[in-house]
């Protein structure tokens, strides 16, 4: 059972890459559309727009961009935590140690469909099971 854990923990990690896709993307449009947003805003040289936010296209580029580093950092980190995560699982249950910490990240397991879901049942199963928790010395 560790072995599924270690192998979840690389899906995990490897979940990461469409944050990182997305985020060069997002970074790559804001930086093409950037010129031209504020003519599209209506911005004619000459001209001052009304904007009913109050703000103006340089501002309103500089949010989405904030947006997109947000995002970015924060699936990374939360790909990045997760295999961690799952890594520390699959070394306890080799050596027979933290049952709780395990147990219930099996059932945290379940929410990662399908292979956590598959690997979490049986996570719950097998650490249920009496014979496995007096491996684990719980009681």
């Amino acid at each position: 059972m560790s072995i599924g854990h270690f192998i979840l923990a690389g899906v995990a990690l490897f979940s990461g890459i469409p944050a990182l896709i997305w985020g060069v993307a997002g970074a790559k449009l804001v930086d093409e559309v950037g010129s031209d947003f504020s003519m599209a805003m209506g911005d004619i040289s000459g001209q001052q727009a009304g904007d009913p936010f109050g703000g103006n296209a340089d501002a309103m580029i500089q949010d989405v961009q904030t947006l997109l580093i947000t995002a970015l950092v924060a699936g990374l980190a939360i790909a990045l935590i997760s295999a961690v995560h799952l890594a520390v699982v699959g070394v306890q249950i080799r050596k027979r140690r933290w049952w709780t910490f395990c147990y219930l990240t099996g059932w945290g397991e379940c929410l990662m469909f399908p292979f956590g879901t598959i690997l979490g049942i049986f996570t719950i199963i097998v650490l249920g099971r009496p014979s496995v928790k007096k491996l684990f010395g719980v009681r």
